[in-house]
């Protein structure tokens, strides 16, 4: 059996659930995360936030801000709030946290999931990154739904590029028509698309690009879990 690696911040030494992952079995690096609270996998990383602190970041603005840095460095990003978020006793309206929570699945593309405390978020934290490292483990039968060829089948290739979202894989289409073309284009024509910075369109320049060298040889099952 291999072991779960989970990166993990520093500012969650205190939280407690450190702790209960090294519990669970997962192999822990604690470090100063530039976003996320632990990373799981390549691409996927999760921001645990309580009720208090999610009602808090959407009163001071964090919670957009945080959304832009894990969208920009991860394509799957997870937000783990525990506890009831209409039940905190702040002065926000219930319609600003619809519309927040709604503005993180419908545009950015995100994943929330609730849990009651950190007791069950640490487990809910391992069970993902044993997944997302592993697989289930065995094989489940089941159909996937087909992709409606053309508009459909580019929109699925395109944000199967690291840190493109559902909401930019939408502008990549509008403005290049094509996969082909997007592949094809060089890091100044991918700053062009409307909300692309330069960051973002250099990491999705350098993945479409990047060639692995001769002397390696990707594996059936290999983890995409970086140990950097």
């Amino acid at each position: 059996m291999t072991d779960v690696n989970i990166l993990c911040d520093m500012r969650e030494s205190r939280s407690g659930i450190i702790q209960k992952l090294q519990d669970l079995g997962a192999k822990i690096q604690v470090g100063e995360l530039e976003t996320g609270d632990y990373v799981l996998s390549g691409d996927l990383v999760v921001e645990r936030k309580t009720a208090i602190d999610f009602v808090a970041s959407i009163i001071d603005g964090r919670l957009f801000n945080q959304t832009g840095k894990m969208r920009l460095n991860f394509a799957r990003p997870v937000f783990l709030i525990e506890g009831d978020v209409y039940n905190t006793r702040s002065a926000i309206a219930r319609e600003a946290i619809d519309g927040a929570l709604s503005f993180l699945v419908a545009i950015e593309g995100c994943n929330i999931m609730h849990v009651r405390d950190q007791f069950a978020a640490a487990g809910l934290i391992y069970r993902m990154a044993k997944h997302a490292q592993e697989g289930l483990g065995y094989d489940v039968a089941f159909r996937r739904g087909k992709v409606a060829p053309g508009r459909g089948e580019a929109l699925f290739l395109i944000e199967g590029t690291p840190g493109v979202g559902p909401s930019t894989a939408t502008k990549v289409l509008n403005h290049f028509r094509s996969v082909h073309a997007f592949m094809n284009a060089t890091a100044d024509e991918l700053r062009l698309i409307p909300g692309l910075g330069p960051k973002k369109a250099e990491r999705i320049h350098q993945a479409i690009h990047w060639r692995m060298p001769d002397d390696q040889e990707a594996q059936p099952g290999q983890s995409l879990f970086s140990d950097g």
